[in-house]
């Protein structure tokens, strides 16, 4: 365990010292001003405005850090051979996958709560504390969300090229979010194959539409507890397949 979190400190370095981590940090703060001011200019819906940019600037700020770093982390260790210097010690390359993780989970752990705190600030819910725990499952399902697609980048970094990973990564995004859509359409359309290919991408797609509460819809009306709790077992369970996925395609790389 010492070692993984050896790593992860490494790895959490590392990430802040890169200028994608800085670009994403420019654009969620240039989206939670866009939402402020947007919000200034209509006073009636200044609360929905700040919550919807507000939520959207820690979403695409966690897409960008878990994407882009989970695409090309691992290759660039391989195509540098900086790896090798870390698992010629007594190191094994599942801790080495571990401990890369942990640190981009920590990274983007930093960002949400960062975030967080200026948005509760611009959204003055320090008082108002009856929205905090609505305000907290949100958050905490962008989270998950980041873990879930971190896993994958990572995953498809070590099968196809870092820039296809990244497109592949986003491509599950997407198709996360348009499964409900795609749900809809099939049982308005009745055909029976489209019915069934959407049942299969439910299986082989996390359920990201499930757990998008990103909206002052739910910061003010709550989310019931067993979406909740669907939604921890649900992007655990993928966060902890895509990582052992990972961990065994990891193994078996040539990476001399």
């Amino acid at each position: 365990m010492f070692k993984v979190l050896a790593l992860a400190r490494t790895t959490l370095r590392e990430m802040l010292r890169e200028k994608v981590f800085m670009v994403v940090v420019l654009i969620a703060l240039g989206l939670l001003g866009l939402s402020f001011l947007l919000g200034a200019l209509s006073l009636a819906e200044q609360r929905k405005i700040l919550a919807d940019f507000g939520f959207l600037a820690i979403q695409v700020a966690l897409l960008g850090i878990s994407l882009f770093t989970g695409s090309y982390m691992l290759a660039k260790e391989i195509e540098k051979q900086t790896c090798l210097l870390i698992l010629s010690r007594p190191v094994s390359r599942a801790q080495f996958i571990f401990g890369k993780i942990l640190g981009v989970l920590a990274l983007n752990t930093i960002l949400v709560v960062s975030l967080a705190i200026v948005l509760i600030f611009l959204l003055g819910l320090f008082e108002q504390p009856q929205y905090l725990l609505s305000f907290a499952e949100i958050c905490l399902s962008l989270w998950f969300e980041g873990a879930v697609l971190l896993g994958l980048a990572i995953c498809f970094s070590l099968i196809v090229r870092p820039v296809l990973a990244l497109g592949a990564g986003f491509m599950f995004f997407l198709l996360g979010h348009w499964l409900g859509d795609l749900q809809f359409f099939a049982q308005k359309s009745q055909e029976e194959s489209f019915v069934l290919i959407v049942k299969v991408l439910h299986w082989i797609s996390p359920n990201f539409y499930r757990m998008n509460w990103k909206s002052a819809y739910f910061l003010e009306n709550g989310i019931p507890a067993g979406n909740v709790l669907w939604m921890l077992g649900h992007a655990t369970g993928w966060t902890l397949l895509v990582i052992l996925l990972t961990t065994f395609l990891f193994r078996r790389k040539d990476i001399v």
